[in-house]
């Protein structure tokens, strides 16, 4: 399966919007929260991303991760956050009939911005499926306001640690179930049974 992440590069990478962009990909990831090796460097416009093994002053000195703090939201705003949310919008309202299907692992729905987008997206669009790998026992927040909510319910399937919810249907368990665990989702996208 051909997939790009937009990143070029092997150990340092940086953002190109053509690589995430080209034709004949299986799919396309994007990865809008949490934290990510952005380090900026002098005489370039975007920043790269430089991984925990590689260290020095100059590279903890330019870093640029976003923590959580009242400015996160600002600091969302440049690139290549910026243009990674902008991506995320136009790819969540498919056009001329198209189905889309929005695979979310490892996100708690904590950031409000996100969400208003995702929200935003399976309101305006019928096109849409949003299939959640949730690691918690039961539905809170978001993800309980959606399965709750007859008008969006039927876009959005939860897999969770003990269950999964899709429009009427629950199906609860008494043990843990692992689709939630990303090496088992990869393992699963990647043809095992």
């Amino acid at each position: 399966m051909l997939f790009a992440d937009g990143l070029d590069g092997g150990v340092t990478g940086w953002w190109n919007a053509e690589t995430f962009s080209q034709d004949g990909l299986a799919a396309r990831v994007l990865k809008l929260h949490g934290s990510i090796n952005w380090s900026e460097f002098p005489n370039e416009t975007l920043p790269r991303r430089v991984p925990k093994t590689i260290s020095g002053t100059a590279v903890k000195d330019r870093r640029i991760v976003i923590w959580p703090a009242s400015t996160k939201y600002r600091e969302t705003q440049r690139d290549p956050y910026a243009q990674l949310a902008s991506l995320a919008r136009e790819i969540l309202h498919p056009r001329g009939g198209s189905q889309r299907v929005l695979a979310v692992c490892g996100y708690r729905f904590g950031d409000s911005h996100i969400n208003i987008e995702l929200d935003r997206a399976l309101r305006e669009s019928r096109d849409l499926t949003i299939v959640v790998f949730w690691s918690e026992e039961n539905l809170e927040g978001t993800l309980k306001e959606w399965h709750e909510d007859s008008s969006v319910r039927e876009q959005v399937l939860i897999y969770g640690k003990r269950g999964f919810w899709h429009g009427d249907m629950v199906e609860a368990s008494s043990t843990d179930l692992p689709w939630w665990k990303f090496e088992n989702i990869t393992r699963l996208l990647g043809g095992e049974r």
